[in-house]
């Protein structure tokens, strides 16, 4: 490996202007200067004997011009520090402006647009140092190991050179450490904290136990040391593995020490540096961001976690998501309360065999490591912000609200704002149509009813696209909290003193909505929801992960109120097989609607199928319970190498049928192979 060398700039004399950059850090790493949230800074110079005020003067990175306002004065001899926190309304020497830890090239050009002031080059580096003129506005450049955003260069120490990061590779069973080109030596750790120039020394492997956690880093005299290289030994194939320093994590400025929360610790003061590795390859760990994630589960003993993978954390590439996508925040679920692993698995499986009208995220089981301990079994998943919704949407701009405050995440609040005020005025089915996806709002609120989610108003999230026709969407989340079978949800929910998502009595007050709202409960209890539907896929799931609920449950079961996973999926089962009935019963005494038998059945057996509401019966024959004078929506599909023949005993031969709801009902679809030519009578 080379080290990295200082790359010349080429400063031509028509580049050697009056005012010069004279030193800038673009990562900060924590105790380090700097200012913001990414903590880049870039610091002028002006050698003149006359002030100057660089207003209309301009920064030039990758293309991008970021120009300087008003008035913006450097005195003579002297030095002035633009911070890059992108808060433009804190004065004029705030830039909205990123500096890549990756290495880039910044252009100072004069307001005419044209003149090049000056121009500076800079290669990778780790976070704490930073890069600058060895004296304040000379011709040699050097790295410092401590940034002085505003103080005389000429008074530091600047080396020629940042040295290489170490690469830890595991060679029958023992850890070995290679020395980059131009070190003198190699430091590391096996306590998690950070190595420096007293750690120890590395001489020969290391003993590659499971659990065992080695950081280490590069010195040599006169070069800034390099950045951190990072394993942890015995993560089994397909486990994440995280390594924090223990003081980042506990402690008074820990992100997981108050035993309560930490509720008022979020922001990016609250991120922290780490690294992750995935599975148990034999690469290096990768830095990353950390913080603690959630809210109500802030308080218990297994945490959320929310993963960064931004420059400022010395990330080179995106997080990768179980679909394959890539992000620069991702969520690491613990699951913690009672049954919520397979209660979230599950409602996210049947919000997916249900056509999809609501958004799940993709999420991914597998155990995680912290330091090198066993922390159970969590969800890998993107976070829901602007990003994840921005590819809901074709990558084009969103709309993006959270919570019941609401709170905007991404765009205004104007357009979701409008949407509680037609809900509270009652506006009808197509007022509605205009602004909402009906489709995805009836859906959360079937789903709600049939689990009595008890935090339905909280987990709220809904997008629209950024257009004049853009229309609220919902994102299934947190299905964690099931009512019994037996509790009376439909009452509740409409109990409610103002609109709160899923909108339950505003939906049931129209005729409309309501109709289209029972309509598609009963074909969900018949398909998706039904008994044995759900009976097969908990069977499935369960089967799936039950290893990792068993090894999860003794990992935490003395610390949290959790079941095993046999009585958690009992629980479930219980909850199938008790929930249908006092649901369409509570549906019939709210709205006073009557019941009604609908008969749907396919000849010959195995013809075809028949969707009901666009959900498929795969029976050849199923009662399916609804309301009276609620129309059902029948398509029949006949299989392949058949054809369908028509309705029996109805004058109909098209594939799509109505039911009234008017009276009990039979309804046979009739198949035949393709390119018969017998005419076999229908009505029999």
């Amino acid at each position: 490996m080379r080290p990295w060398a200082l790359v010349p700039v080429l400063l031509a004399h028509s580049l050697w202007g009056q005012v010069r950059i004279n030193e800038l850090q673009c990562a900060r790493s924590p105790g380090s200067d700097g200012k913001g949230a990414n903590g880049d800074w870039v610091e002028l110079y002006n050698v003149g004997t006359a002030a100057v005020d660089m207003a209309g003067s301009a920064f030039v990175i990758d293309g991008v011009s970021h120009k300087l306002k008003g008035p913006l004065m450097i005195a003579p001899r002297s030095r002035r520090v633009l911070w890059c926190d992108g808060d433009p309304k804190a004065g004029t020497d705030h830039l909205e402006l990123k500096l890549p830890r990756t290495g880039g090239t910044l252009l100072l050009v004069a307001a005419d647009k044209v003149s090049v002031l000056d121009l500076f080059h800079w290669p990778a580096m780790p976070a704490g140092c930073s890069i600058g003129r060895k004296e304040d506005g000379g011709r040699a450049w050097g790295f410092f190991d401590r940034p002085g955003p505003g103080a005389a260069n000429n008074d530091r120490f600047a080396a020629d050179k940042v040295l290489e990061t170490p690469l830890i590779t595991i060679e029958k069973g023992r850890l070995r450490i290679d020395l980059p080109q131009g070190a003198s030596e190699v430091r590391y750790t096996l306590d998690f904290s950070d190595p420096d120039e007293r750690s120890a020394v590395y001489a020969t492997p290391l003993a590659a136990s499971v659990g065992t956690v080695v950081r280490a880093r590069a010195f040599a005299p006169g070069a800034i040391a390099s950045g951190e290289a990072v394993f942890a030994s015995g993560i089994p194939t397909g486990a994440w593995s995280l390594v924090i320093a223990p003081s980042d994590l506990q402690g008074p400025n820990g992100i997981a020490d108050v035993p309560s929360g930490n509720f008022s610790r979020s922001g990016a003061e609250w991120q922290r540096q780490a690294w992750l590795q995935n599975g148990a390859g034999d690469g290096s760990a990768t830095p990353i961001g950390l913080a603690i994630a959630g809210s109500g589960t802030r308080s218990l003993a297994k945490r959320n976690f929310k993963v960064f993978a931004k420059d400022r954390f010395g990330a080179t590439d995106l997080l990768q998501t179980p679909d394959g996508s890539a992000y620069e925040e991702m969520i690491l679920r613990a699951d913690a309360s009672p049954n919520a692993f397979l209660r979230n698995e599950f409602m996210n499986e049947v919000a997916r065999r249900s056509g999809g009208n609501l958004d799940v995220q993709q999420a991914k089981a597998m155990p995680l490591y912290l330091n090198g301990e066993y922390q159970g079994l969590y969800r890998s998943m993107p976070a829901k912000n602007k990003a994840w919704a921005k590819d809901l949407n074709a990558g084009k701009p969103v709309e993006l609200v959270d919570g019941a405050g609401p709170r905007a995440v991404s765009g205004g609040l104007k357009n979701y704002v409008a949407l509680i005020q037609a809900m509270a005025a009652d506006a009808g089915a197509e007022a509605l149509d205009s602004i909402v996806d009906l489709n995805s709002l009836i859906d959360l609120a079937c789903f709600d009813l049939w689990s009595g989610r008890g935090d339905h108003d909280l987990n709220v999230r809904c997008w629209r696209p950024r257009s004049d026709a853009g229309k609220w969407r919902w994102v299934l989340y947190d299905m964690d909290q099931w009512a019994p079978p037996e509790e009376r949800t439909v009452q509740r929910l409409c109990a409610t003193a103002v609109p709160e998502t899923p909108f339950v009595p505003q939906l049931l007050n129209d005729p409309d909505l309501r109709n289209r709202l029972l309509a598609r409960m009963s074909a969900l209890l018949a398909t998706t929801l039904s008994a044995d539907r759900t009976a097969g896929l908990l069977d499935s799931l369960y089967d799936q992960h039950a290893e990792d609920m068993a090894q999860d449950y003794a990992r935490w079961h003395d610390e949290l109120e959790m079941p095993t996973s046999k009585v958690a999926k009992a629980e479930i089962a219980d909850h199938l097989k008790g929930r249908n009935a006092p649901l369409m019963a509570q549906l019939r005494q709210t709205t006073g609607l009557k019941s009604r038998s609908i008969t749907v059945a396919i000849e010959p057996a195995g013809a075809g199928t028949v969707l009901l509401e666009n959900l498929p019966l795969t029976d050849d024959q199923r009662t399916v319970e609804s309301f009276a004078n609620v129309a059902l929506h029948l398509l029949a599909v006949p299989a392949t190498g058949m054809e369908f023949m028509g309705w029996k005993n109805a004058e109909n031969t098209a594939p799509t049928l109505v039911l009234s709801g008017q009276r009990d009902e039979r309804a046979v679809a009739v198949f035949r192979p393709s390119g018969s030519a017998s005419k076999n009578a229908l009505k029999q």
